[in-house]
């Protein structure tokens, strides 16, 4: 497994930007991407838990991939600011993602703007929050949007994997997950890993990681730290497929987890191993 580094940017024109990453399919990493936002030195720890503890938080844990009843779901629902005094404490592998604090908090969106590097912007943004050693596992984004993801407090380690890498990652068809981990590559179960190159960065305060439609991505919080994300598509075709996504998760892959739980997640696994095996074949 060979792992580059990701290329930082500053001072970057939108052209020069969609001309050397958005259409190449390139990752980079924005150093000023959040200038002139309040946000960038006003959302902290505290300010969090002394405006918006009260707000209500859908809470995750690595439970979320595990096939049965509690398949893709949140664990629970808890005061915000609970949740950001277990994780501050990093005792816990409790994470909020896809967090949209701005419907119950619409004042915040005043904090941030929508810079001019795409026309197409999904104006939702959405927050991530975890504890020291919290992972996000190996998976590209549902609706196969562009993400520009955000830091604030912290760091956060990041691993990507391009689109046509999939099959190397031990994709689970109908699904938009792959069990590997990059942190802790196990050749002997998944060889095909070795045959695989992605990139590699740590995230830190101020700056915005770049991640192009259906890249896949995985990450560790190396503190408490969290981060805001905001999306983009390329075309309206990239918008379809994200539909497609969405239809295949919740038709197909939640139906069949629900009606067979343990022998859906082997049958994906089985035809993961089986997609891989070319690329297995050619390290012997």
């Amino acid at each position: 497994m060979k792992l580059l580094p990701i290329e930082r940017v500053s001072g970057i024109s939108p052209r020069e930007f969609k001309e050397e990453f958005q259409w190449k399919n390139k990752p980079c990493v924005f150093t000023d991407f959040m200038k002139g936002w309040s946000a960038m030195d006003k959302w902290n720890l505290e300010f969090f838990k002394s405006n918006y503890g009260q707000l209500k938080a859908p809470v995750f844990s690595n439970n979320y991939s595990k096939p049965g009843k509690g398949y893709m779901t949140h664990d629970k629902v808890m005061p915000f600011g609970e949740f950001l005094d277990i994780t501050a404490a990093g005792n816990t592998d409790y994470r909020l993602f896809l967090f949209d604090i701005f419907e119950q908090a619409p004042e915040l969106k005043q904090d941030i703007s929508f810079p001019d590097y795409q026309k197409l912007w999904v104006k939702i943004p959405l927050m991530f929050f975890g504890g020291v050693g919290a992972e996000v596992t190996m998976h590209y984004d549902i609706d196969c949007a562009n993400v520009f993801l955000s830091q604030f407090v912290g760091n956060k380690r990041v691993i990507l994997f391009p689109p046509e890498e999939s099959e190397k990652i031990y994709h689970h068809p109908y699904t938009v997950k792959s069990l590997v981990s990059p942190q802790s590559p196990d050749f002997e179960k998944f060889p095909a890993l070795k045959q695989v190159t992605g990139y590699e960065t740590v995230l830190t305060h101020g700056e915005t990681l770049f991640m192009p439609t259906r890249y896949w991505h995985y990450m560790q919080y190396l503190d408490f730290s969290f981060g805001l994300a905001i999306r983009s598509q390329n075309s309206p075709m990239t918008a379809v497929r994200g539909s497609f996504n969405f239809a295949a998760h919740y038709i197909i892959d939640k139906g069949f987890n629900r009606l067979i739980g343990e022998k859906w997640h082997d049958w994906k696994e089985r035809k993961a191993y089986e997609n891989a095996k070319p690329f297995e074949q050619l390290i012997k």
